[in-house]
């Protein structure tokens, strides 16, 4: 199977998801992140802004908020790359690229220790840490770089053997579902 065909497979998958199981999945997967050690540790916190039948992220945002935690958000700069910058507040945002939440401030994430934990999208992910995202490659320019812990929380319907990749993916350290917590 193709990326392109993989991609609109798990797309589907995820849309098709009932709202009552999204929401438990959503909450489920808020307290699996809020108890990791890594999240406990974390003073930054880069997340992605949850659109659609995306995992909810608005849950962990608001207890980064409630923990005094730096929280970052992405931005598209240009049709290559994206900058994370730092949010407080859910008013914050404007609509960007894509029809996506992005960040308003111009305090951009230059910490990148050790310590900071970054919350990555997926289409799908292999339980072999492979991912496939939407196919820009944002996330991967961005993670080739990022020194913290990647975590890609997926649906059950979103977790698979593996998928498609190439020399350009980077895998999540950390995998998350509503059952399963996988770590590289």
């Amino acid at each position: 199977m193709t990326k392109k065909e993989c991609r609109q497979k798990y797309l589907t998958l995820r849309n098709e998801i009932p709202a009552s199981e999204k929401a438990e999945f959503d909450k489920i997967l808020t307290d699996k992140i809020l108890s990791l050690p890594e999240f406990e540790s974390a003073q930054c916190v880069l997340l992605f802004a949850s659109i659609g039948s995306e995992v909810d992220t608005w849950g962990v945002f608001s207890e980064c908020i409630r923990q005094n935690k730096k929280v970052y958000f992405p931005k598209c700069i240009d049709g290559e790359r994206m900058e994370f910058l730092r949010t407080a507040s859910k008013n914050d945002f404007t609509v960007g690229k894509y029809g996506i939440p992005e960040p308003t401030s111009d305090e951009k994430y230059i910490s990148n220790s050790k310590n900071d934990l970054g919350l990555i999208p997926a289409l799908a992910v292999g339980k072999d840490f492979s991912r496939l995202g939407y196919g820009k490659g944002y996330y991967d320019r961005f993670l080739k770089d990022f020194q913290g812990i990647s975590v890609c929380p997926v649906y059950p319907q979103q977790l698979c053997e593996s998928v498609p990749t190439d020399e350009f993916d980077i895998p999540p350290k950390i995998i998350i579902t509503p059952t399963d917590l996988i770590r590289r």
